[in-house]
């Protein structure tokens, strides 16, 4: 796992926003490969094993819920991602779950800072600073942090869906299977047989009151 990518993860049980302190056992490079993401508000802890972070309880971590990496992602895939995330540009954290997850160094080398694997394993030849993570319902992040989700097959759990649209940017984008229920706080932009697109709107900032200087 990505050591930047720590400041933008947070604990999944429900209180006041704080981050996660890492405990780092081994690295490699930037990367965690042992290690302890400890939250300070509830004292959970989550593990990261083999460079995989478990966002889970212990009676579930199965190392056989870790996807392998597939083969890589035809063009005509990587093209209709890239297009329904809107990465025109450079920067930004992207989380990849089911089918989309193939997609993952394609897309790295389009610019986003960090591409974040639901369930998966980043591929042992990848050149991109890719982040793998095991997760329940709740997708680890804080608010407004996220770029673009995309979620396909057994990924896109009603839970994570809705936590996707609450943890993405302004103008961020989800993309999830047709099937699934739009969540609130995203309005769709476009759908077809096999998926929808949805975009967080703008955040509008307070009123700034004016007042008359004095000469």
């Amino acid at each position: 796992m990505f050591i930047e990518l720590v400041d933008s993860l947070r604990c999944v049980e429900s209180h006041e926003d704080t981050w996660l302190v890492a405990t780092v056992f081994q690295m490699d490079g930037r990367h965690i490969v042992e290690g302890v993401l400890g939250c300070p508000a509830c004292r959970r802890e989550y593990p990261v094993r083999n460079g995989i972070a478990w966002f889970v309880d212990s009676s579930e971590t199965d190392a056989a819920r870790i996807a392998t990496p597939g083969a890589v992602a035809n063009p005509g895939l990587t093209a209709r991602a890239a297009a329904l995330l809107g990465l025109s540009d450079a920067g930004g954290i992207v989380v990849l779950g089911g089918h989309w997850v193939a997609c993952a160094d394609a897309l790295g080398e389009l610019g986003p800072a960090h591409i974040v694997l639901v369930d998966a394993k980043p591929s042992v030849d990848s050149t991109q600073e890719t982040s793998g993570l095991v997760v329940g319902e709740r997708l680890p992040f804080a608010p407004g942090t996220l770029r673009g989700v995309a979620l396909g097959g057994a990924s896109a759990r009603t839970g994570r869906v809705t936590s996707a649209a609450e943890l993405l940017r302004p103008r961020g984008r989800l993309v999830a299977p047709a099937t699934a229920a739009l969540p609130e706080g995203v309005t769709e932009l476009a759908r077809d047989v096999d998926d929808w697109v949805a975009e967080r709107g703008a955040t509008s900032s307070p009123p700034v009151p004016l007042r008359l200087s004095r000469r």
